[in-house]
């Protein structure tokens, strides 16, 4: 009888969520859970986050100005350069004669890079190298959600069918209760510690029948969450029963290789390597100047002082000018920009690793999902075989004991034999499903 709680408790894997006005199809269901699920949502706005990267990369080759305006405050100064009525300089500064004068400056520069010597475009195609990695992980988000769809669909259906199971063996146990009361009452007195074990029976079944009918109602609920419907919201699943689905076609050799082609892992890859390598580039660039084109400009203005309009000299307090300008800055630091160039390096080194890896690990997971399906699927074979004789066995001897040629023994051992056949296989058919799925995510076929 423990076969049968594990039955009842499979269902706990469907903790999803759905709800729907009309029948519900697992293909309309994982089309509403890609919709609702905010873990998509979430990848989805990191891809966002990668673009706006690179926006930031090409908005480096654009315009840019640098201003600062300031007020402040400085000495009135009345008089020319030198002292009144004579050609010897003054030299009355910071005596504050004539009190202070406000002072507004502003200092700007626009700026336009010629060229980089190569930081902008390798700079880019990291960015975009990085906007598919991001989106390699929305696929990977969208195919777990695929997973948790179906683990929810199939859990739901075996809770539903476990119920259905359990319910008619309580109905099999209330039969073989009144056969007893019936031949007592004909007074063939049979052994009423048949009857104790029947009530034993009765009440264990009883036990995991409102069990699984808990559960039943959890992974509904469960299910409903996960196509963003309010677990208030009436759903009815359009699959009546639990059924096994079918292999992948095509052998071995051929999955693995689809998956090498098409899971998002490998793109993932491939897209890393290729923006550490221009990442490797960007890093050599830095230690190239950038050839600019600018317009540089400053005015300060001085109220309370007179202005000295001088071409060998410039006032700091009263001028303005602005001038066009070609040139090259150099930002050189080569102990930083070699530590960060061999960073890269080995941040490349270690994707190339991780690639390896993926291209020997792939294989063998899709090996692994493969002859587990299969093995699961000869064994369902066996199981249904085991259970449907093991029925017929449970059928057979109420109905003997109802002639009074079978003993309670043998209907209880045959009742046993039935229940946990019957459990195993429904635990078979969840779990060779879910098998499946997990040979289907592992083929990348989600990954589109």
């Amino acid at each position: 009888m423990k076969r049968i709680s594990r039955v009842a408790c499979v269902a706990l894997i469907g903790l999803s969520n759905l709800a729907w006005a009309e029948p519900l199809t697992l293909d309309k269901a994982v089309e509403m859970a890609l919709e609702a699920d905010p873990r998509i949502r979430e990848r989805e706005a990191v891809v966002e986050q990668a673009r706006a990267l690179l926006d930031e990369v090409k908005g480096h080759g654009g315009l840019s100005l640098s201003s600062n305006l300031y007020l402040s405050a400085t000495e009135a100064v009345k008089g020319g350069f030198f002292k009144e009525g004579t050609l010897e300089p003054r030299s009355d500064a910071g005596e504050f004669k004539n009190g202070l004068s406000p002072l507004v400056g502003l200092q700007l520069a626009l700026i336009k890079p010629l060229y980089t010597f190569g930081k902008l475009e390798h700079y880019g195609a990291a960015a975009t190298g990085n906007i598919r990695v991001k989106q390699g992980e929305v696929k990977i988000a969208r195919a777990q959600t695929q997973m948790d769809v179906r683990r929810a669909w199939y859990g739901l259906l075996t809770a539903r069918e476990s119920r259905a199971f359990l319910e008619d063996l309580d109905k099999r146990v209330d039969g073989a209760l009144e056969s007893f009361d019936r031949r007592a009452a004909n007074g063939t007195l049979p052994r009423q510690a048949d009857r104790f074990a029947l009530e034993a029976v009765k009440g264990l079944v009883g036990r995991y029948l409102a069990q699984a009918r808990a559960i039943e109602q959890v992974s509904l609920d469960g299910l409903k969450t996960l196509i963003g419907l309010p677990l208030s919201a009436t759903l009815e699943v359009a699959d009546a029963r639990i059924e096994p689905v079918a292999l992948p076609e095509g052998s071995l050799d051929e999955m693995v290789k689809k998956a090498l082609a098409q899971r998002a892992e490998m793109e993932q890859v491939e897209a890393g390597m290729a923006a550490l390598r221009e990442m490797v580039e960007a890093r050599r660039a830095e230690t190239r100047p950038d050839l600019y084109a600018a317009v540089v400009g400053d005015v300060a203005w001085a109220a309370r002082r007179d202005r000295l309009d001088n071409p060998y000299l410039t006032d700091p307090f009263n001028h303005a000018y602005a001038a066009p300008v070609v040139g090259m800055r150099w930002n050189w630091q080569p102990g930083v920009q070699d530590a960060r160039m061999r960073q890269a390096e080995a941040e490349l080194r270690a994707v190339t690793e991780k690639a390896n890896l993926a291209r020997m690990g792939i294989p063998f997971q899709v090996a692994e999902a493969y002859h587990r399906a299969r093995g699961m699927q000869a064994g369902l074979d066996q199981l249904k075989n085991g259970y449907q004789s093991a029925r017929r066995w449970m059928v057979a001897n109420f109905i003997d004991m109802e002639a009074g040629s079978a003993t309670m023994d043998q209907v209880v051992e045959s009742f046993k034999t039935y229940a946990t056949m019957y459990g195993d296989y429904l635990l078979g058919v969840n779990d060779y499903n879910m098998q499946v799925a997990a040979l289907r995510q592992a083929l990348g076929e989600w990954h589109q």
